[in-house]
């Protein structure tokens, strides 16, 4: 943590692969121990692979060897489309093996990936004529009218330096809206070529390039005649996906690609010519089944992860915009990928999380069981529960901005306190605030000891999305993770040209020295698990962390930050050692 604290004077000194390795590389007895069992139990012998970070075993096996070394008994198993898999309902190891392994994946994952929402696209409303807030009712009534064609003020018509009134459309958010609200309008890139951002794709998702280039010609015209849509890097994990062809029928009724479109667009559309990489992940993580949710659509964090780790140069910047019930995780899975995450920002890299569409719980899924009975709770969403990622909650309207919702659909911007990780003390002050302003509101529905999320937003409303070469809207806070991200490389391209190392892991810094660039966000709340969730209250919340981010602002935050040491942080300074 010392790396990521500001007020620290290793703050900066980021890892490299090598000291990271050395750093995380498992026991001698814990390897010994392991790679014994694996190799006695078997009656073949395994070729066992160790991951560059010393701390991950991979093996290919008959079943009838696995089903051995796990006490487990596969089958084929049929989904009612016809699809098949081969799982275990059950596995086991050692006893004398529990204290040196952290998890065992794939063993009972029944991964099925299902299609991401979309929503679709009037006269001003009686609020905006009347130039006062609207009530949530207005809102909703709003929501639910059916739209036809909406103007998007494009960057060509505007002047030098817009008003957020001449560049937003608030039923439509375009870039062009995103960097006049956000103040990224105008900067002039100077480290580019230094500079890097990525972005992942799980479940089957894609970044169609000729969709990217519809969107760029419209509202980035300079990034479409560099060819950007055709520039940026594609790598494959695990057997990840990367179609360009057109959608199949059921493909377009799944919506593939919807979400990609918009992470990669919102992407290039703010930070080009930052040189941007998609990573796309295939494999099936662990997981376990909650209420209503019983399909295992989670993602599989550690596969990618332990990618990343083998990796000698990393992007600055990751977007991720895929958020699971954090009861659906292991809690064994979901510690080992927090940790993984810690390692990235060690080694100075800032991930931006989606804080989730379903604002405290979707309504089913807020049963805990605890194994004697069922409690009302409230359903945080991993990975925006661990720690050591900065997790991105949602806004709408332009100018005064509050909570994201949509009353077509059951989006509200996702936020609360997790159940598994405990609240780190770099927010300890911020959270311990809101929870004295909040008193005994939701008393027994959530964890007050938790890790409180989300951290920051931005606006997750009705983004333009090119899908399949037509203009479609869509909310999420899947829109706000990139949108920051894209930000956060801006912050990095100042701090690069300067002679800095990029901010790496976020919220340190954030809920310190750089609190005071966002704008606080005090109206609303998300609502869920049949509530009204948690209020937007001074300072931050669940609902929309610490606000949305000033870019002019945070970029001379960051300037002014005091770096370097010449040690890695678990060195003594001036020993070596």
């Amino acid at each position: 943590m010392e790396i990521s604290d500001p007020s620290h004077p290793r703050y900066g000194k980021h890892l490299s692969s090598t000291e990271m390795n050395r750093l995380v590389r498992a026991a001698p007895t814990s390897f010994n121990l392991v790679t014994a069992w694996l190799q006695e139990a078997s009656s073949l012998p395994l070729n066992l692979t160790l991951s560059a970070s010393g701390d991950l075993i991979s093996f290919n096996a008959p079943i009838e060897v696995v089903e051995r070394l796990f006490r487990a008994n596969y089958a084929e198993y049929q989904h009612e489309d016809g699809f098949t898999m081969i799982r275990s309902l059950s596995w086991s190891i050692p006893a004398g093996l529990v204290d040196h392994i952290d998890v065992v994946e794939p063993t009972n994952s029944f991964f099925m990936p299902l299609g991401q929402s979309r929503y679709g696209g009037p006269p001003p409303p009686d609020w905006e004529r009347e130039h006062r807030m609207p009530t949530y009712e207005e809102l909703v009534e709003e929501d639910v009218l059916e739209r036809g064609h909406l103007d998007i003020p494009l960057a060509h018509e505007l002047s030098q330096a817009p008003t957020v009134k001449e560049a937003c459309n608030r039923l439509a958010i375009s870039i062009v809206c995103l960097s006049v609200l956000y103040g990224t309008w105008g900067y002039p890139q100077k480290a580019s070529a230094k500079n890097s951002i990525a972005l992942v794709n799980f479940l089957g998702e894609v970044n169609n390039r000729s969709d990217i280039e519809l969107f760029l010609n419209r509202y980035n015209p300079s990034a479409a005649r560099a060819n950007a849509a055709y520039q940026f890097t594609t790598e494959i994990i695990a057997d990840g996906d990367d179609q360009q062809t057109p959608n199949t029928p059921e493909q377009n009724n799944a919506n593939k690609g919807f979400e990609g479109a918009l992470d990669a667009q919102t992407i290039l559309g703010l930070s080009w010519p930052v040189p941007m990489t998609t990573y796309n992940v295939g494999s099936k993580p662990p997981f376990r089944p909650v209420e209503d949710h019983q399909e295992n659509t989670n993602e599989p964090y550690l596969a990618w992860l332990q990618y990343m780790q083998a990796k000698e140069t990393l992007p600055h910047v990751i977007s991720i915009s895929y958020a699971d019930t954090e009861r659906s995780v292991p809690p064994e899975y979901a510690r080992r990928v927090c940790r993984e995450f810690a390692k990235l920002g060690a080694r100075g890299v800032s991930i931006l999380v989606a804080s989730g569409d379903w604002g405290v719980g979707k309504n089913e899924r807020c049963v805990m069981d605890n194994g004697r009975d069922k409690q009302r709770r409230f359903a945080p969403s991993f990975p925006s529960s661990c720690p050591y990622v900065t997790s991105v909650g949602a806004t709408r309207l332009v100018g005064s901005e509050i909570v994201g919702f949509d009353g077509r659909g059951d989006f509200a911007s996702g936020g609360g306190f997790s159940e598994l990780f405990e609240r780190p003390r770099y927010q300890a002050k911020a959270v311990e605030n809101y929870l004295d302003a909040l008193g005994n509101e939701h008393q027994g529905l959530f964890n007050r000891r938790g890790r409180g999320y989300p951290d920051i937003a931005a606006l997750g409303y009705h983004f333009s999305v090119i899908w399949n070469g037509q203009a479609h809207l869509q909310d999420g806070t899947s829109a706000s993770a990139p949108t920051v991200a894209a930000i956060i490389a801006l912050v990095n391209d100042a701090l690069l040209d300067s002679g800095r190392p990029p901010l790496g892991f976020l919220n340190p810094w954030l809920y310190s020295e750089a609190c005071d660039a966002f704008t606080d966000i005090t109206w609303g709340s998300n609502r869920g698990c049949n509530t009204s969730g948690f209020p937007a209250l001074a300072g931050w919340d669940p609902a929309t962390g610490l606000g949305t981010p000033w870019f002019p602002k945070l970029k001379d935050l960051a300037i002014k930050a005091k770096f370097r040491a010449d040690e890695p942080w678990y060195m003594s300074p001036g020993t070596g050692r």
